[in-house]
């Protein structure tokens, strides 16, 4: 087997019968990708990376191009199964019953957005900004002879707990990642980018928080030099660093980087076309909000404050149903005691003492 070497260190007939297979399969993972079907996609794009380590050898780019898609496909099928897995355990908790296979179906739709839920209970990236719709991507990294990967054998048991299933897409990552960091033109540069930045999301989805940061800002100081200074990518990744950082508790780290999100997206708003400006101004104000959270984030009040304010609402709220009629007052209920009651009580209370009976009589006339 060939090592490292293009296309022509194979005989054109191996070729010809080989890449109609790596086209299907290619093809197949594709639109098994873009239905969510996961584990068909894992499939599909771990065949054809075999095959494409064998023909292509295990230093080809379009190896590494094939090990990116297996790796991505493996990312959010594990970043589905922990978010249908806290799904599964919250409604056991408030319902004691799991969910049935229907109702799993129907929560599907709910879990397959990226970063929409973390392993161990996610951070939830709710209002991220979505700096992908700004601009039309630059074409996928996904040609026809890039195949799927994981021919190496990695991260081949897709029914492992999701601690294997993110351990399984690092691992194929990290070894694109390194077959694409020998090569140095600016498109295997933009794809080892690319691939840095999953593997900064595989670290985000684990909680690994500093190796997230590192793998985010590793990706943008390559794009940095290959981008235009207002490209939404670096915009992105700006924020990627950010999050990082917040989740790391260094917030002013992350606002730094949050500054730098904001001048770039304010900087490519002055020269965007019309149909642009409306998204960019979304995502900027997304931007804003999210610094003020950080800047002032609201404080929880103290448990006794918050126990003290329910009563006084609780009693403000009786008080108005007492007197609109809405329930009985109860004082009526109450039955008063007797003077003879609170003499003998008067009289116990002072046995042994000078006070007679007629100081008892006295105190209860007052």
């Amino acid at each position: 087997m060939s090592k490292g070497k293009q296309p022509d260190t194979s005989s054109s007939s191996t070729l010809d019968s080989v890449m109609p297979v790596i086209s299907s399969l290619l093809d197949q993972g594709t639109r098994a990708f873009a239905l969510s079907d996961w584990p068909q996609a894992i499939d599909s794009f771990g065949e054809m990376s075999q095959i494409t380590e064998q023909v292509f050898g295990p230093e080809s780019p379009r190896y590494a191009d094939a090990l990116v898609m297996y790796g991505r496909a493996l990312l959010q099928n594990a970043i589905e199964q922990t978010a249908l897995m806290a799904q599964k355990t919250l409604a056991q908790a408030v319902t004691g019953q799991a969910f049935s296979d229907n109702e799993q179906e129907e929560s599907d739709d709910g879990n397959r957005e990226l970063g929409s839920s973390s392993k161990g209970g996610r951070i939830a990236f709710e209002g991220e900004p979505d700096f992908r719709q700004l601009n039309n991507p630059e074409g996928q990294e996904e040609e026809e002879q890039e195949d799927g990967d994981g021919g190496d054998g990695e991260g081949e048991g897709e029914d492992d707990d999701n601690d294997d299933d993110f351990s399984a897409a690092w691992d194929v990552l990290d070894t694109a990642r390194l077959i694409q960091s020998k090569q140095t033109d600016k498109k295997s540069q933009l794809k080892y980018a690319e691939t840095l930045m999953l593997l900064g999301d595989v670290s985000m989805e684990s909680e690994n928080f500093p190796q997230a940061q590192q793998d985010f800002a590793a990706a943008l100081h390559v794009k940095q030099l290959y981008l235009e200074a207002d490209d939404r990518e670096l915009a992105e990744l700006h924020y990627k660093v950010a999050l990082a950082l917040e989740y790391n508790e260094d917030t002013e780290g992350a606002l730094l980087e949050m500054a730098e999100v904001e001048k770039i997206l304010a900087r490519r708003l002055d020269v965007a076309e019309l149909e642009e400006q409306e998204g960019l101004r979304e995502v900027l104000e997304d931007v804003r909000v999210k610094i003020e959270e950080w800047r002032n984030p609201v404080k929880q009040q103290d448990d006794v404050v918050l126990d003290d304010e329910m009563k006084e609402k609780a009693r403000a709220a009786f008080l108005v149903a007492v007197e609109g009629g809405k329930v009985n007052d109860l004082t009526a209920l109450v039955k008063k005691k007797k003077k003879g009651d609170n003499k003998r009580k008067c009289l116990e209370d002072n046995a042994g003492s000078s006070e007679d009976t007629e100081s008892c009589a006295k105190k209860l006339k007052d």
